[in-house]
């Protein structure tokens, strides 16, 4: 009996099922549909307007996702509300992200060019203190389902009619969905022309999720 090759049928179906699930996320509004869920619930015509593509594309891919077990629906009256399935999806997205960014310069590059010119080093979330603000420029939806503790929540879209509430000679310190979204970015920028001292924190909701470091506080 040669046992390096028994059972070759069923050790096809183990590789082949574990594909299924590395399938599913081999797309890339699929991957920025787990990053905006790891953000909360949402509904697919929500989703399909955060990424920009159309309703029945979006629900493909969601039913993809959810076929895979990456993803949970829960109804609401008329409406399906999609979320992670658990933090271990979070965990399989940022784990991915993370041997893109060390092996692809493609990767790299793209995100140079999508996130802007440098900017000052961004804050650890341990090392934020109860002097600092923290400033959560997410959608007021997304800041609902889940935030860093002691954070505010002023979305980007309503930072300039509302930068009167950031109190004065304060160190402000800006969080967003994650790594790949340069919203904390923008919002820090901007109030560094207005002479806050301002940066960007270290990661964002979904990389909180997926190494449950930081807490994460329900409004």
């Amino acid at each position: 009996m040669n046992a390096w090759n028994s059972g070759t049928a069923e050790k096809t179906d183990v590789f082949d099922s574990f594909a299924e699930i590395v399938k599913a996320v081999a797309n890339g509004r699929r991957l920025e549909l787990l990053e905006l869920m790891a953000q909360g619930e949402h509904a697919v015509e929500e989703l399909a307007r955060a990424t920009g593509a159309a309703v029945t594309t979006t629900s493909a891919h969601l039913q993809t996702l959810k076929r895979a077990g990456l993803v949970a629906t829960r109804r609401e009256g008329n409406s399906i509300r999609y979320r992670l399935a658990g933090d271990d999806v979070a965990e399989l997205y940022t784990a991915a992200k993370r041997v893109a960014l060390a092996r692809s310069p493609r990767l790299r590059e793209a995100l140079e060019s999508y996130l802007g010119p440098a900017q000052p080093a961004a804050v650890d979330p341990a090392a934020v203190t109860a002097e600092m603000f923290v400033l959560d420029v997410r959608p007021r939806e997304e800041y609902d389902a889940g935030h860093f503790v002691s954070a505010v929540s002023i979305p980007l879209a309503e930072l300039e009619d509302r930068y009167g509430e950031i109190p004065d000679g304060v160190r402000v310190v800006v969080y967003c969905r994650g790594e790949l979204c340069r919203m904390a970015r923008e919002a820090a920028a901007w109030l560094r022309e207005r002479g806050v001292d301002a940066a960007a924190m270290v990661g964002g909701v979904v990389e909180w999720r997926a190494s449950r470091e930081v807490r994460l506080a329900v409004a």
